[in-house]
């Protein structure tokens, strides 16, 4: 049996999450920090941005490849309804990590859920090197992109879009990109957003799954963490939060027209035991 969640115990449910990530990264000595509309949420309403339903995390790159790769990471302090997928284990049909809630079963507008994670969850996604010259971090974004656009398709519903377009070339598409293995498309990305060192860079941005150019910062600063409120909790965020927001988002202290403010199209369940 499975009752349908409304969107405060989504967000419940996503809180915990963010809890058990952040008492996993203490434990483990690996430094993250707050991202994205996360981030804004916390700084402008201490919380979820009250329209938005998801949480995003970012992580230094030699920290994000300790949680993907080292088996000695300790993850028994982890509830038992608790799980991080990503695409190297085949749990994931993304290039980065997603911390689970077991629990609970989502289904996601345009995207095959037999692809994704059908599950509720938080993003964990590597923070990168970034070249300091401008023409080479636009190349290297571009490149980024068109990758991610791919796998976008890749993971599609077959016949369903915004437009009726879309509707009308998915499928041919899909077809199409058959040839290609999801697993190997995660590889490519990866391996495109960690090409420039992380210790050697000035600059540090989301190459992998971010917002693009604007999102690059002062690697220093970032690594230096303050602690802000979210939900009465207090989680890491950049010491350069204002340079990270105002690259992504300008004046983002200034709420939104009522039209932009678009909750994502989540649809979630918790599972029940029949009595």
């Amino acid at each position: 049996m499975m009752r349908k969640l409304e969107l405060k115990e989504i967000k419940e449910i996503e809180l915990n999450l963010l809890v058990e990530f952040d008492r996993l990264c203490r434990e483990n000595h690996l430094y993250y920090t707050l991202c994205g509309g996360t981030l804004l949420g916390a700084v402008r309403h201490k919380g979820f941005i009250p329209w938005d339903d998801d949480i995003d995390v970012l992580m230094p790159r030699p920290d994000y490849d300790r949680l993907l790769n080292d088996r000695k990471i300790d993850k028994s302090g982890l509830a038992e309804y608790v799980e991080l997928c990503h695409w190297k284990d085949g749990t994931l049909g993304y290039p980065f990590m997603k911390l689970v809630d077991n629990r609970t079963r989502v289904d996601v507008d345009y995207f095959d859920n037999d692809l994704n994670v059908n599950k509720i969850w938080i993003d964990i996604f590597p923070i990168d090197g970034n070249p300091g010259d401008r023409k080479a971090l636009n190349i290297i974004y571009r490149k980024s992109i068109r990758l991610r656009r791919l796998l976008c398709l890749k993971l599609a519903k077959s016949g369903e879009g915004k437009t009726k377009l879309k509707r009308l070339l998915k499928p041919a598409l899909i077809k199409i990109l058959s040839l290609i293995r999801i697993k190997e498309l995660c590889k490519r990305m990866d391996t495109l957003a960690s090409s420039y060192d992380f210790g050697g860079s000035e600059y540090i941005g989301g190459i992998l799954w971010g917002y693009g150019p604007q999102e690059r910062i002062h690697k220093k600063e970032y690594m230096t963490p303050v602690k802000l409120e979210f939900e009465g909790h207090f989680f890491n965020a950049p010491s350069n939060y204002h340079e990270y927001l105002t690259g992504l988002y300008k004046d983002y202290m200034q709420l939104p027209p009522k039209d932009k403010r678009i909750v994502h199209g989540l649809h979630a369940y918790m599972l029940e035991e029949e009595a």
